[in-house]
């Protein structure tokens, strides 16, 4: 009934813009759930036809664990694992599902055991989920951690980027330079890490070096042509006219 059902504006502590709402479930007296709007899909579109599965829907607010952090997402950009998840190839990803593996926003809550992160901080996603003590992760090579997952391809359900609020490990957390918007901390999210990883992490590349970008208009090539540039290699990078 409308009695169990309220609307309130948190203007100072979430939501500066009074249009946006939260959605407030109150089970007569006896708790309070905040809720909030995502992108969630509860079948996967093999055929492609996401416009089918893809609704917008209340969910709950995350609450924060003791090593984790929430931030309101200001930006989220697309990446093709949010294809892949919409597909259900070639991971069948958890459902229902919330994608989004590349966010940036406000830290809002914060658990007992963070340290290096507060509440207000400018804050962009890290999606790579390792282990951190198995023989790769302690090498630096997490990207070859066995228990490797994506945030918001793998995890779930309903825990990823497309929403108004999300939750992530403190160490799944970077505090975002004074200088770069949300849209480009979003942007560079998993791209500028992919090529980083490639080019310094795996092909260890020198100055003088010349180095091959297949794709140099795409997100991972765009920043593997400037990490190979700030190495000072010679770049050679093809792309679709």
């Amino acid at each position: 009934t409308k009695a169990n059902l309220a609307l309130y504006s948190a203007t100072k502590t979430r939501f500066q813009d009074k249009s946006n709402l939260i959605l407030i479930k109150y089970n007569y007296g006896s708790k309070i759930e905040l809720v909030m709007k995502a992108v969630v899909y509860t079948e996967y579109a093999p055929d492609d036809n996401f416009a089918k599965i893809l609704k917008v829907q209340d969910i709950d607010d995350p609450k924060p664990k003791a090593d984790e952090v929430v931030f309101e997402v200001k930006s989220a950009a697309l990446n093709y694992n949010d294809i892949w998840g919409m597909r259900g190839q070639p991971v069948p990803v958890p459902l229902p599902h919330v994608s989004g593996s590349d966010a940036a926003g406000d830290v809002i809550a914060i658990g007992e055991d963070v340290k290096n992160i507060k509440i207000g901080d400018k804050v962009v996603s890290h999606s790579n989920m390792s282990c951190r003590v198995c023989k790769a992760c302690t090498d630096g090579r997490e990207f070859d951690c066995t228990k490797r997952m994506i945030w918001g391809f793998q995890t779930g359900p309903t825990w990823g980027a497309f929403s108004e609020v999300t939750h992530l490990p403190e160490v799944n957390i970077s505090k975002i330079p004074e200088k770069v918007s949300y849209d480009e901390a979003a942007a560079a999210s998993m791209t500028l890490l992919t090529s980083w990883h490639m080019l310094v992490g795996r092909a260890k590349i020198k100055p003088g070096q010349t180095v091959l970008i297949m794709g140099g208009g795409s997100g991972v090539g765009s920043f593997g042509i400037q990490i190979a540039k700030f190495y000072q290699c010679d770049v050679i990078a093809t792309a679709i006219p």
